[in-house]
C-alpha cells in the first residue's frame, strides 16, 4: 500500500522585521536551489528545517539567519493545507510554533484562528511536535530514555546536512542528547521495524518496569530496616503475635479470678527472695550503665581525636598540593642566607644539589617526594575516616543499648517498688498481674499500628507480583512480535540494499568497490553504514554512498504504508568533502530518473553549485540561480 503520511512544502517565506527577504514557491518532487558557493542556499534549508520544529545549535546560526525575525511556511500535511510560523530568535532558543489550518493566502486575513504550541507539552496544550506527528496520522513515541520523539530527531533522518560525517546515517547531536538507545528508537521507529502495536507493549512495559523498580526499592528499604530491628513485617505473622498476646491476656485474667479464692497471707518467703532477686537485677543493670557511659566516654574522646586529626591531614594535604602547584610554577628556592644561622650561603649554583644542605636533588626526585607524602596522607586520611566510622556507629550501639537498660531500669525500680508497700501475697500478685495485663495490651495496641505497615508492605507485595505477571506476558506478546518483525526488517533492508546497489553502479566516480557492490547494511545504533561490510571509502565515494542511502529510504518509503517517513527528504550535502561537477551531476541525474517513476505524492529539496543542465530550469529550480554577489536572503 502506498505511504499515505506525507509532508508537502508548497511555499517558504522569510521576513526580516516587516521586509520579506525571502519568497519562494516549492512545488511536488524535485527542487532545486541553485547557486555558486557562498550564495545562502544551506541557510534556506536550514530555517526549513527549523521552521518544521528542528533545533539550530547555537554555533551554527548563519549571520545573515539571526538577522532575520520570523520563518511562515506553507505546506500540506496528509493532503489538507497548514501554515507554520517561528520567531527566529537568539541563538540555541527553541520558540513555539503558531500552526494556521488553511492555505497562506486565508493565513493573512486573520491573527484569531492561529494557535500557538511550545516546545514542551504543557497541561493544557500538546507540544509542537506531538501536534504536527498528530497531524501527520503519527502516534507520540516514547523511548528507552524516557524522551518524546520530536520534529528534531524526525528531522535527523529527513535532513542531510553539510556538518555531520558522510560516514554517518543520522544528522549530528549534540553528545548530551545522542545515544545508541536513542538513534535506534528514531530509525526503528521511521522505518516501521517498530510497529505501533509493539510501541504500545513497550510503553506498557516500560511503564510496569519503572512501577516494578519503585515497589522494589521501597520493599528493599522497608525489609533492611526491618532486619536490622527484627521486627515481624507481614500480615500473617504480625496478626500472629495479636492471636499469640490475647491468649496470654486471657490466661492473665483467668489468674486475677483465681487469685480472689486464696487465703490472705502476709508476704512469703517466696516473695522476699523475689524481691531479693529483683535488687540484684537492678544493682547489675545499674552497673552495666556505669560501665557503658565510661566506655561511652573513652569513645566520644576518641570521636573527638579523630575529627581533628581528618581536618589537620586535610589540611595538610591542601597545604602540600598548594606546594606542588607552586613548586611546578615556581621551580626549586634559592637562599642567599642560612634560615638557622643567617650566615651567607656559598653555592657553586650545581642544580644537581639542594641549594641549602648540598643534598643531591631533581625535578623527578622532588615530585616524587611529593606524590610520596600525598599518597602517605591518603592512606591515613582513609584509615582514620574508616575508624570514625567504626566508632561512631559503636556509638550509636550504646546509646540505644543504654536507653533500653534505662527503661528496663525504671520498670524493675516501680515493680520493686510496689511489691514492697504491698502486705501480703494477694496484692503483690495482683499488683503482678495488673502489671502483666498492661504490659500485655500495650504490646496489643502497638502491633495493631505494626499490622497497618503490615498491611500496605503486603499490598506492596501484591502489586509488585501483579506488574511482574504483566511484565512477563507483555514480553511474551513482544518476543512474538518481533519473530514477525524480524520479516519486515529483512524484507525492507533487502530492498533498501538492491535500490543502493544500482544506484552506485551508476556513479561514475573511481571506486571499483561500488561496481562489484554485492550487499549493503546499516545499523541505527552504532550509526554507521557497511558497503560489502567496509565501513570507509574516499570522502566524496562517502557521500555519494550515503546520498545514495537516503535516497533508496524515501523511494522504498513510498511504496510502502509501514513506513512513518513523510515522503520528505532534504540533500544540502550534494558536492560536500571534494565532490568533482562531473559526479556530482551524474548523481543528480541518477536521482532525477528514478524518481521520473514515482507519483507526484514526494518531494525532495536539494541544493548545489553545480546543477546538472536537466534541473537547470524552472520545472526543478526554486527561485533564480544565485551567482556570485547575490544572496537568498534579500538584506
Amino acid at each position: 500500500m502506498m505511504n499515505e503520511t506525507k509532508l508537502i512544502i508548497d511555499r517558504v517565506v522569510i521576513k526580516s522585521n516587516a521586509k520579506k527577504v525571502y519568497d519562494q514557491i516549492y512545488h511536488h518532487g524535485i527542487n532545486v536551489i541553485r547557486g555558486d558557493n557562498g550564495t545562502g542556499k544551506s541557510t534556506i534549508v536550514e530555517l526549513i528545517s527549523y521552521g518544521l520544529g528542528g533545533d539550530i545549535k547555537k554555533n551554527n546560526w548563519k549571520k545573515e539567519a539571526l538577522e532575520c525575525t520570523e520563518i511562515l511556511i506553507s505546506l500540506k500535511l496528509r493532503n489538507k493545507p497548514y501554515v507554520f510560523k517561528r520567531a527566529i530568535e537568539e541563538e540555541s532558543s527553541k520558540p513555539q510554533i503558531k500552526i494556521f489550518e488553511g492555505t497562506y493566502d486565508k493565513s493573512l486575513k486573520t491573527s484569531d484562528e492561529w494557535l500557538a504550541y511550545k516546545n514542551r507539552k504543557s497541561d493544557v496544550r500538546k507540544s509542537y511536535s506531538m501536534q504536527i506527528f498528530e497531524l501527520l496520522g503519527l502516534e507520540s513515541h516514547i523511548t528507552a530514555d524516557d524522551d518524546s520523539l520530536t520534529m528534531h530527531q524526525l528531522l535527523r533522518v529527513l535532513y542531510i546536512d553539510q556538518d555531520t560525517p558522510a560516514s554517518k546515517i543520522f544528522r549530528t547531536e549534540s553528545f548530551s542528547y545522542d545515544s545508541d538507545s536513542m538513534r535506534k528508537s528514531i530509525g526503528e521507529y521511521t522505518f516501521g521495524f517498530d510497529n505501533l502495536e509493539a510501541h504500545t507493549l513497550r510503553q506498557r512495559l516500560y511503564l510496569a518496569s519503572k512501577k516494578f523498580d519503585k515497589i522494589d526499592s521501597e520493599l528493599k528499604t522497608f525489609y533492611k530496616v526491618l532486619q536490622e530491628t527484627q521486627i515481624t513485617a507481614t500480615k500473617i505473622e504480625v496478626e500472629s503475635e495479636i492471636q499469640k498476646l490475647q491468649d496470654d491476656l486471657t490466661k492473665v485474667n483467668r489468674k486475677r479470678e483465681d487469685s480472689q479464692n486464696v487465703d490472705l497471707k502476709l508476704k512469703s518467703e517466696e516473695t522476699r527472695k523475689r524481691i531479693i532477686t529483683m535488687q540484684k537485677d537492678i544493682d547489675e543493670k545499674v552497673r552495666t550503665v556505669s560501665d557503658l557511659k565510661s566506655e561511652l566516654n573513652l569513645i566520644s574522646y576518641d570521636i573527638s581525636e579523630s575529627t581533628q586529626f581528618i581536618e589537620s591531614l586535610k589540611q595538610r594535604k591542601s597545604s602540600l598540593q598548594k606546594a606542588t602547584l607552586i613548586y611546578s610554577e615556581v621551580g626549586v628556592l634559592s637562599y642567599q642566607f642560612c634560615p638557622s644561622c643567617m650566615a651567607k650561603i656559598t653555592t657553586d649554583n650545581d642544580k644537581s644539589h639542594c641549594y641549602l644542605c648540598k643534598s643531591p636533588s631533581s625535578d623527578e626526585r622532588t615530585n616524587e617526594t611529593y606524590i610520596q607524602a600525598l599518597n602517605e596522607l591518603d592512606f591515613q586520611l582513609t584509615e582514620t575516616t574508616q575508624v570514625l566510622a567504626k566508632r561512631t556507629l559503636e556509638t550509636v550501639t550504646i546509646e540505644s543499648t543504654l536507653s533500653s537498660l534505662n527503661e528496663t531500669i525504671i520498670r524493675l525500680k516501680d515493680n520493686l517498688r510496689e511489691i514492697n508497700s504491698y502486705s501480703n501475697d494477694y496484692e503483690v500478685t495482683l499488683s503482678q498481674l495488673a502489671s502483666e495485663k498492661g504490659f500485655i495490651e500495650a504490646q496489643i495496641e502497638n502491633l495493631k499500628e505494626r499490622l497497618s505497615l503490615a498491611t500496605k508492605l503486603d499490598k506492596k507485595v501484591q502489586e509488585k507480583v501483579q506488574l511482574q505477571t504483566e511484565m512477563n506476558d507483555v514480553e511474551g506478546q513482544l518476543d512474538q512480535l518481533l519473530q514477525r518483525q524480524k520479516r519486515r526488517i529483512n524484507k525492507v533492508k533487502k530492498l533498501i540494499s538492491a535500490k543502493v546497489i544500482k544506484i552506485l553502479a551508476k556513479d561514475e566516480g573511481r571506486e571499483k568497490a561500488f561496481s562489484d557492490a554485492k550487499k549493503f547494511e546499516f545499523d541505527f545504533g552504532s550509526d554507521s553504514i557497511r558497503l560489502d561490510g567496509r565501513a570507509n571509502f574516499s570522502a566524496s565515494s562517502n557521500v555519494i554512498l550515503k546520498n545514495a542511502f537516503h535516497l533508496s529510504v524515501l523511494l522504498t518509503s513510498l511504496k510502502d504504508n509501514e513506513f512513518r517517513i513523510p515522503c520528505f527528504s532534504m540533500f544540502d550535502n550534494i558536492e560536500d568533502k571534494g565532490m568533482t561537477t562531473k559526479r556530482s551531476q551524474n548523481f543528480q541525474k541518477i536521482l532525477s530518473e528514478m524518481c521520473e517513476d514515482e507519483d507526484e505524492g514526494f518531494q525532495i529539496i536539494m541544493t548545489t553549485s553545480m546543477v546538472a543542465s536537466k534541473l537547470n530550469s524552472d520545472e526543478y529550480g526554486v527561485g533564480p540561480y544565485y551567482e556570485k554577489g547575490m544572496h537568498t536572503l534579500d538584506m
